[in-house]
């Protein structure tokens, strides 16, 4: 437009009682309240992973569909996928004082690596050390993470080094006190019947120095699924394992997800698109 022409607008304007007023942008990015995901939060971009109508630069689940954004336990993480939802104030402070500060998960340090045993259910620490090892790496990522400054994440390793969590491990003839005895079936020979088939009585346990009162067993090889390398017998480790809880010896996965075919629950995923434990992609519905 030319400079006449603009002169002409602007006179145009000013006959009509003046320019209108401006929409509000609150946060500054050139995105009128009214059409910005995040108006608050300055995002120009607007990017929504999970397409629930919030923003990524405000959203409390990136990942994950949550319109209503609820955060019960105030943590800053949504409830639809925060992994400890309960999450209470245990980082202390040079003042004594103690906060709340949690990882990306949701989860605070006392959750991350609770004193009576890793989050898995009814397992004991192996070690002291491997406690003290879990606290240390979950100080060091809340540190990254700028979640906790460097005199909490000293105090977060201080306080577990002077606590008592992981010296207790069971008694004589119940090593990881977990109420089923190292020699069940009073043969003389603790293990030589490991108790298998949901038994927790009249045999051996099946994971001597891990805590697993039910005595599970997936793969039925007397060794309990608390403490088995291979948990569905297949000759693949865990770590490797492809599919961990279902035997699949090929190991194949024809979509390329890094989850087997034998329990994929998406197995036409997209090429090189994120997905969950099932396989399946954000959208994707699980079949069968």
């Amino acid at each position: 437009m030319g400079f006449r022409a603009r002169l002409a607008t602007l006179a145009a304007l000013v006959l009509l009682g003046g320019a209108p007023a401006a929409a509000p942008d609150r946060d500054g990015d050139g995105i009128p309240d009214d059409l910005d995901n995040c108006p608050t939060v300055a995002n120009e971009g607007q990017f929504d992973t999970d397409g629930d109508g919030v923003g990524n630069a405000c959203d409390d689940c990136v990942h994950v569909a949550d319109p209503d954004q609820d955060d019960e336990d105030g943590d800053g993480v949504g409830d639809a996928c925060d992994t400890c939802p309960d999450s209470f104030e245990d980082v202390l402070r040079p003042d004594g004082s103690e906060r709340l500060a949690v990882g990306p998960d949701g989860c605070s340090p006392s959750q991350t690596c609770p004193c009576e045993g890793p989050r898995a259910k009814n397992v004991t620490w192996p070690s002291r050390g491997a406690y003290l090892a879990c606290v240390r790496r979950a100080a060091r990522r809340l540190r990254a993470l700028a979640t906790i400054d460097a005199p909490e994440r000293r105090l977060l390793v201080w306080s577990a080094m002077h606590s008592d969590c992981a010296t207790e491990r069971g008694t004589d003839g119940d090593r990881d006190g977990d109420g089923i005895l190292d020699d069940g079936d009073e043969s003389g020979h603790p293990g030589d019947a490991p108790c298998r088939g949901g038994a927790t009585v009249g045999c051996d346990d099946n994971c001597p120095t891990v805590r697993n009162p039910r005595q599970t067993d997936l793969d039925g090889d007397g060794i309990g699924d608390a403490c088995d390398p291979d948990l569905d017998g297949d000759g693949i480790p865990n770590a490797r394992d492809d599919c961990p809880r279902k035997p699949n010896h090929d190991q194949a996965d024809a979509d390329g997800d890094g989850v087997g075919d034998e329990c994929d629950a998406c197995p036409d995923t997209p090429a090189d698109a994120d997905v969950d434990a099932q396989g399946c992609a954000d959208g994707q519905t699980p079949s069968g």
